[in-house]
This record gives C-alpha cells, structure tokens and sequence, in this order.
C-alpha cells in the first residue's frame, strides 16, 4: 500500500526519544504537514512516496533541540564581561549594555543569534527579551523568530519600580523606569497584539529577587488569565537568597509559594541555591526548571541540584542563556551539565549523556508547553539532522553519547521545525543568511564603541 508524505528522511540513524528510547540504525522518518507520520526502519517504510526525499545516510536524526532560556540580545556583548561573578557582571557590564541598546542594534543580535541557533539544531528557543522592551520592539524580536522559522516564545522581561534590592546593588536606575501599573499595560498590550502559531509572548519579570513583589504578582495574574507560561530568573547567585530574606523576611521560592504563584506554568531560570525546603515546594508543583551549566560556570554562580529537583517532581529543561554562555550550541551545553554535575557531586554516576539529550528534547518540550521533543507519529515535525562524517564523531559506538559527548552545532547539516526545512547545507532558507552576519558585525561593533563597554579579563 503506498503511502504518501510531503518530506521523508531516510537513511539514518534515528534517535526517537520514544517511550522505549528506540534507536533505529537504519532508519527514515516520514513528514506530512507540520506532523510526523510515521517512524521505522527503511526497509518497513518502503511503500511511502514523499515529494522530497531526504538521504540522511552517515547522519544521526534526532528531535529539534529546545533551549528553555536565552537572551539572544546579549550576543552584542559577546566575549566581554570576563571574570565576574553575577552582580558585578549586571553591575559593571550587561545592563550598561542593556540600558543602551538601541531597538536595531538589539535587533541585529537577535537575529544572528536565532540564525545560530537554528544552524545549530534548535527549533525552540525561549528568549527572555529584557532590553529594549517597549511594545513595538518586543513584538518585533517575537518575529525575528517567526520570520527565521523558529519555535518558541517571548519570555517579555520586565523591571518594573527601582526597588531597594535594586539600588542597594547598584543597578541601572535607567531600567527601573516604569511603574507597575505602567509595565502591566505594555505587557497587556503585547499579549492582545502579537499572533502565531509558532512563537508566544509570555511575561516574565526578570528576576523575583531585584523585581516588585506586587509586579510579579500582577505578571503571573495576566499570565493565567492569557493561559500561557511564565518565566524569571531566580537564585542564581549564592547571596541571592540572603538578599531577598533581609528584604523581605522570607525566602522567595517559599514567598512565591505562600502567594500561590507556583504551578506548572512556573519557569524558572537557574534556580541553583534552593534549600531543602524549596527544593520540595517547587517540585511538588511541577515547576519548570531552565538549567543553564555554561552561564553558571562563567559566572562562578553554582551547581544546580539537578538530582535533588527531578526527583522532587520538577520538570528541567536546558539554557543558553546569552552572552553569560557565550555560544548558542545545545550540543555544548549537555556536555557542560554531565560534566559540571560530576564535578559538583565527585560521582560519575550523577547523571549521563541520556540524561543530558533527555533534558534537551522530551524535558524541554515539557517544560515549554508543546507537543514535540521526540520522533513518535502525531507529534510536531520538529527534527535536527546532525552528521557523523568528521572524525571527532568517528567511531560512533553510542549515537546518544557520540551527540552529547563528541558532536556540536556546527555538524548539523538540516533543521526542520513545523515541517518546514528551515536550515540547510549551511544556509537559513527563510531569510537572507549573509545579511544577517553583516548587520551583526556593524551594528554590534557602533554599539560597544558608544557605550565604551570594554571589560578586560583579570588573571589572578
């Protein structure tokens, strides 16, 4: 019996990411729309006629990689801000940078970070957009993605009232600039205003320790009215804390809980320095959970308990999470969190590389609210093609080890998301590649020299 579909990719080594974890070593995957129509061997799925036929023979197939956290507007600051912990790093180099990007310069990063992004095997980023973050800007980095043919959402950060958390760490005031009433209006209005099917807005202030506790509220109040996720940043740094209990009188996970503001649509970026306590309380509501080990390093911010919270009932998905991590890379990144977690606890058996692929795929799927994270029929035809023809990828004894342990972004040869090719032989399909890296440089270079932003490296 034929059987038809728009693209089949055949050939391959298919890593499914089923319920059974499947991998089929000869194996194609057949596309129809935005869905997956079927998954088998090559010899089982002779009879299905597609209009492309993909030859993914020497390549592994794998779902789309999902980054739960980023900030694709820092690119423009990338490979400066060395050698600071996180409140000097906010202090002395990002939110000068933020504080001063105009709409095309943080335009201009966005657009070449997606593009490296998309080139690297992402299909879904969550990108926690901060700066600027008037309306008209805020929709327009949301369609930077969709035009790119990209997944995800607007994580819209929000800094709402200049708060004494705020001032006493010497924050840019210039940032703290709108009143809660005010910030709630704009972020209204980017909800009513921005459609598509691919890329959501969602609100997010930015960081509960620094952020009005009355802004947060109201945040995560429109997000469940609108029915969609909400994110922040919260203990990323050792002393945060300490801060927000001698500012308030409570930890925050344990004030978020005390007014109802944790749940499933919960996100949370870092979340490293939780005690015993909150480690319970955000599982047990099936929090989200952004796991960012590249950023954490840089920063010297910490190990998360990543045992402690899957175990409590967390759902953990994986982060870029900007100029702090430096490359767009998911490949790199579940390197990174085998490694740091290994490093954190002294025990090999702390996690591994399945671990690693899972947060990434079915974790972050969960986490970001879509129907996608493995290659099973019925789910979304988001799908990366990575090849295994260089020789860091040679032998390739265990694909699953081989993708978290040897390979990176740039042995990605296909992209599809929504069952579209979007990436491609080392082109973006649905924009203008060359253009984009261009822009990048000039506009990026225009900003630094204006600000004089230049943090140089300390040895110690």
């Amino acid at each position: 019996m034929v059987q038809t579909c728009d693209v089949l990719l055949t050939g391959g080594v298919v890593v499914t990411m089923d319920d059974d974890r499947r991998i089929i070593e000869n194996g194609a995957v057949a596309v129809q729309g935005n869905r997956i129509a079927a998954v088998g061997r090559v010899r089982d799925m002779v009879g299905w006629k597609a209009q492309r036929v993909v030859s993914c023979e020497g390549h592994v197939v794998i779902p789309g990689l999902i980054d739960t956290h980023n900030h694709l507007f820092q690119v423009a600051g990338r490979g400066l801000g060395d050698g600071m912990a996180l409140w000097e790093w906010l202090e002395k180099f990002m939110l000068p940078l933020a504080g001063g990007i105009t709409p095309g310069e943080a335009l201009a990063a966005v657009r070449v970070a997606a593009l490296e992004s998309l080139s690297s095997g992402t299909t879904t980023i969550i990108d926690n957009h901060y700066a600027p973050n008037d309306v008209q800007t805020s929709l327009q980095v949301a369609g930077v993605l969709h035009d790119m043919g990209l997944r995800g959402a607007i994580a819209r950060g929000v800094f709402g009232p200049f708060t004494n958390v705020a001032r006493d760490n010497h924050l840019n005031p210039m940032l703290f600039r709108n009143t809660v009433s005010q910030e709630l209006d704009n972020m209204r209005a980017c909800l009513n205003e921005w459609r598509s099917d691919r890329v959501a807005i969602w609100p997010s202030p930015v960081n509960v320790i620094y952020n009005d506790q009355d802004l947060v509220r109201g945040l995560v109040e429109m997000a469940r009215e609108f029915s969609v996720p909400w994110q922040t940043h919260c203990s990323e740094a050792q002393s945060d804390p300490e801060i927000y209990q001698q500012a308030y009188g409570v930890r925050p996970f344990v004030w978020m809980q005390q007014q109802g503001l944790l749940g499933r649509d919960a996100t949370f970026a870092h979340a490293i320095w939780l005690d015993d306590q909150e480690v319970e309380i955000t599982g047990s509501a099936a929090c989200g959970i952004a796991h960012n080990p590249m950023s954490n390093e840089y920063l010297a911010s910490g190990a998360m308990r990543l045992r402690d919270l899957r175990s409590a009932g967390a759902i953990v998905g994986m982060g870029a999470d900007g100029a702090a991590g430096h490359l767009m890379d998911m490949f790199q990144i579940m390197r990174q969190m085998v490694y740091v977690q290994r490093l954190h606890t002294l025990n090999p058996e702390s996690t591994r590389a399945a671990e690693a692929f899972e947060l990434a795929t079915r974790g972050g799927a969960e986490m970001a609210g879509i129907d996608a994270g493995c290659l099973v029929p019925g789910k979304l035809a988001d799908i990366a093609v990575v090849s295994l023809h260089g020789a860091h990828m040679t032998p390739c004894n265990d694909p699953v080890a081989s993708l978290v342990y040897c390979a990176s972004g740039r042995d990605v040869s296909l992209t599809m998301v929504d069952g579209r090719i979007a990436y491609e032989q080392g082109q973006a399909q649905f924009v203008d590649h060359e253009k984009i890296l261009g822009e990048a440089r000039q506009y990026c270079k225009d900003l630094i020299q204006r600000l004089n932003i230049n943090v140089p490296g300390r040895f110690v």
